[in-house]
């Protein structure tokens, strides 16, 4: 299945082969990934090579879709979703280009990922999990309706809080 969702600001889709320097880009920005698992320890070609077969098997599994500024074409970051051991369950994930945060694209390309799902994914629930230091990204998951349901040991990150969403099925 082909995800194409547009919001008021945004076009979330499949990633293509484009997007690649851009998500380059941020995955060797200290800043970005201060809370996402750090820079990339791959080298380009390798992550190129695994840019190209994520692209290629792309399919109708919860996955990470570009995020995409109407209004420019410009690849802003990802959100979706991907399984995490660690959270046992189908955790909602976003990143963004440090040049666009704080003008609300977290929150509006969650919550219509968030709706995709409940219309087009057998999902019953989704988790996400923030570091307390990360404050906009707590602030996002509280506006989407996320419950905190208690806090987890991360390898890299310490404690960090763990929030649910219940869909209405």
């Amino acid at each position: 299945m082909k995800v194409y969702i547009e919001t008021e600001r945004l076009i979330i889709r499949d990633p293509i082969l484009e997007d690649f320097d851009a998500i380059w880009k941020m995955r060797n920005d200290d800043a970005v990934t201060q809370f996402t698992g750090g820079i990339t320890k791959l080298s380009r070609d390798q992550a190129y090579e695994r840019h190209i077969k994520r692209c290629e098997n792309f399919d109708d599994e919860p996955k990470e879709y570009a995020v995409i500024l109407k209004e420019s074409g410009f690849y802003l970051g990802y959100c979706g979703f991907q399984y995490c051991d660690i959270l046992g369950g189908i955790e909602l994930l976003y990143g963004y280009a440090k040049a666009y945060w704080g003008n609300g694209y977290a929150y509006e390309a969650a919550k219509a990922v968030i709706e995709f799902a409940e219309e087009a994914l057998t999902l019953d629930e989704i988790v996400a999990a923030v570091n307390d230091d990360n404050v906009a990204s707590d602030k996002v998951l509280s506006k989407l309706g996320m419950t905190l349901v208690g806090e987890i040991e991360w390898s890299e990150q310490g404690m960090v809080k763990k929030y649910q969403y219940l869909f209405n099925r």
